[in-house]
């Protein structure tokens, strides 16, 4: 019996460190299609300004402050965004970059492989990971019950169904 149980155990470590792994997998594709949503952004508002000026100057004229600097405030405020995503990638691959190069090191690295630069200390790294709310079961009203034991057969393998998914 103490086989079994070894191995339950064993067989339970691994599941959890799968789920764990798969977990920040999810999170991590999440993150960089926020990424990739907010670059878009950056792109747009830069082809507007862009465009602003170019019709701006096409009419001999100068573009205003007034027009371009709220873009121009979007646009940082998208890459701020951007980089605060980036840094959170990092975080969940327990890694983070050289200060000096931005090469990709070990989260406790004390200088970079690459340009040897002294690296600061990163104090305790938190990250979120989210998972998916589960979804809501429609309610369904019962109009009619041909047989008795069929709807508790029913209601037993509901149950056994939700007791497999909390574990």
């Amino acid at each position: 019996m103490d086989f079994f149980n070894k191995l339950g155990k064993k067989t339970n470590e691994v599941y959890q460190g799968a789920k764990e792994k798969t977990a920040k997998i999810s999170e991590e594709i999440k993150i960089r299609t926020k990424i990739s949503d907010l670059k878009d952004k950056v792109n747009d508002e830069l082809l507007s300004i862009g465009q602003i000026v170019y019709e701006k100057m096409k009419s001999g004229e100068d573009a205003s402050k007034e027009e371009i600097v709220p873009k121009c405030d979007e646009v940082s405020i998208l890459k701020d965004e951007i980089l605060k995503l980036e840094t959170n990638i990092l975080a969940l691959k327990n890694m983070k970059k050289c200060a000096k190069c931005g090469l990709e090191l070990n989260i406790n690295a004390e200088f970079c492989s690459k340009c040897g630069t002294a690296q600061p200390k990163v104090e305790e790294v938190k990250t979120e990971i989210t998972q998916e709310p589960e979804k809501e079961v429609e309610e369904v009203e019962v109009t009619e019950v041909v047989n008795e034991e069929e709807v508790t057969e029913l209601e037993n393998e509901a149950d056994e169904e939700e007791g497999n998914k909390e574990n």
